[in-house]
């Protein structure tokens, strides 16, 4: 059905260009000589004098600066398409009288809008900047880099205008914000080259007064140190499957409502049978809503989120009682992640799982499997764990004199740890559950939290020697192992493999079969 709308949208789009006028057509054609002719080398020439000759310092201040600017531009100037194509096109409708999920339309929908609109534009970019600096510091890995940069601040640009679209339209009708709209992309499309003609002779005092951004950049963009640009280049492809999954989760919903509210009780009834979730999916938006609308949720697992600084103070003032080399604050950072992730992991998700004993007797009359519970609270942990553990580091980072390698790697061992940890905690969760009407905080049985606790003390005297492999003696002071440290995200990909395999299994097996629940009070 997928590919059927997909030749359904590339034949429209096909039809509106064979259905323009002579006077469009000739219009076009000189917009397209004045673009290829003038726009783009004028762009591609300041491009590579500029990365070609510019100091290393320059550099990082001018991609920052590039990146600040394409953003909202680009966003204003997709907002147009995106009244017309959600809004104002009829297909909507028709498409969603098929047997598919209105998620598969809009994602078609965005597929065209950033094939046709944005990848372009950002291929372009990407091989503008590339071309000089890989000439520069001879390394072909910079395509990659410059490639995965670009495509990620377009993904950010396109989830930035469907966000200013269904945020704006919840206010005001469509009709109207399609022309305020309209008019603020039209600005957009302007701008760039107002900003071009007019105001680059203000470049270089914009740039000298600009912070230094080589911490950002060196090593990525420029000056290219290949396992930072392989890790870096997948964390951004990573983040912008990530970015366009919420976005089309958000649009989805929003639009559904919108429709819903507006539309007749006929409508509303054959939608309704499209948007039926999934056994997982209709378990982990519970939980989260669970987690929004209660506060008390957030107290029970906050504090713990306070350990990893305790574990900084700790490393910071007595590293060789701990394990930890004197002065190495890589090694200080990479402790952490392991101590922190795994501590944090095992409780949180251990909470978390254990939650579910107040609300048993009613997933037990559900016809779900214990397997789907335990996948969708998984999912619930590491949507919850993951992105705070990855604020703290980014945090510690900022403490902490380390290079950004540093906080890449933290952050994979982080992210590959709570995946780990995380289905641990969640059989310790089901094991022997605790329901207190009076402290809800309460849910982990005695043996529970002998558990947990017994770990927390483990990492606390020995988070030091757990990473000792992982730094090596350089003849100034003591740095990560590239090697190393590539070995230990492969070893953790394949134990949070297994750790999904099996101990999920285990838990939906639990789940399945029942477990003891202590009530309290």
């Amino acid at each position: 059905m997928k590919k059927s709308i997909l030749k359904v949208e590339f034949q429209s789009r096909l039809n509106y260009f064979k259905a323009m006028n002579t006077g469009k057509i000739i219009m076009y054609l000189f917009l397209a000589l004045i673009v290829f002719s003038l726009i783009i080398p004028g762009i591609w020439m300041v491009l590579n004098i500029f990365l070609s000759n510019a100091d290393e310092i320059m550099i990082g201040k001018a991609m920052f600066l590039l990146s600040v600017f394409i953003v909202p531009v680009l966003s204003l100037f997709l907002v147009n398409g995106i009244i017309k194509e959600m809004f104002m096109d009829k297909n909507i409708d028709s498409y969603l009288v098929l047997p598919v999920t209105p998620k598969a339309v809009f994602s078609i929908k965005m597929l065209y809008q950033f094939t046709l609109k944005v990848l372009p534009f950002v291929i372009f970019l990407s091989i503008a900047t590339t071309t000089a600096l890989a000439a520069r510091y001879a390394s072909l890995v910079l395509f990659f880099s410059h490639l995965s940069y670009f495509l990620f601040l377009g993904v950010i640009s396109i989830v930035l205008a469907y966000g200013i679209v269904f945020t704006v339209t919840k206010i005001s009708s469509a009709k109207r914000v399609g022309e305020v709209l309209t008019l603020a992309g039209g600005v957009a499309s302007v701008l760039p080259y107002f900003i071009f003609l007019a105001g680059s002779q203000y470049l270089m005092d914009v740039l000298q007064w600009m912070p230094d951004m080589s911490s950002v950049y060196q090593g990525f963009l420029y000056s290219p140190n290949n396992m930072k640009v392989i890790i870096g280049g997948l964390l951004l492809i990573g983040g912008s499957i990530l970015l366009i999954s919420l976005m089309l989760n958000y649009v989805t919903a929003a639009f559904t409502k919108g429709r819903s509210q507006t539309g007749a009780v006929a409508s509303k009834k054959k939608r309704g049978a499209l948007v039926v979730d999934s056994p997982v999916k209709s378990l982990l938006k519970k939980d989260l809503t669970m987690t929004k609308r209660d506060f008390k949720e957030w107290s029970a697992v906050l504090p713990q989120y306070l350990f990893p600084f305790v574990f900084l103070y700790l490393l910071s003032t007595n590293p060789m009682i701990f394990g930890g080399e004197a002065g190495s604050h890589d090694q200080i950072m990479i402790s952490i992640a392991f101590a922190g992730s795994i501590m944090i992991s095992l409780f949180v998700a251990a909470n978390n799982t254990a939650r579910d004993a107040q609300i048993y007797s009613f997933l037990k009359m559900m016809p779900i499997s214990g397997l789907d519970i335990a996948k969708a609270k998984y999912l619930y942990n590491i949507i919850t764990i993951a992105p705070m553990y990855i604020f703290i580091t980014i945090i510690i980072y900022f403490i902490l004199d380390v290079p950004f390698t540093t906080l890449l790697y933290s952050i994979a061992v982080s992210v590959l740890l709570v995946m780990t940890a995380a289905p641990l905690g969640m059989l310790l969760g089901v094991m022997n559950p605790v329901v207190s009407k009076k402290n809800p905080a309460v849910r982990l049985d005695t043996a529970a939290n002998v558990i947990i606790s017994v770990t927390i003390f483990a990492l606390i005297f020995l988070m030091g020697y757990m990473t000792q492999f992982t730094v090596g003696f350089d003849g100034e002071k003591y740095v990560l192992k590239d090697g190393t440290m590539l070995m230990v995200i492969g070893a953790l990909i394949v134990l949070s493999i297994l750790s999904y395999v099996i101990l999920l299994k285990r838990v939906g097996l639990t789940y399945d079969k029942g477990y003891n629940i202590t009530y309290k009070d």
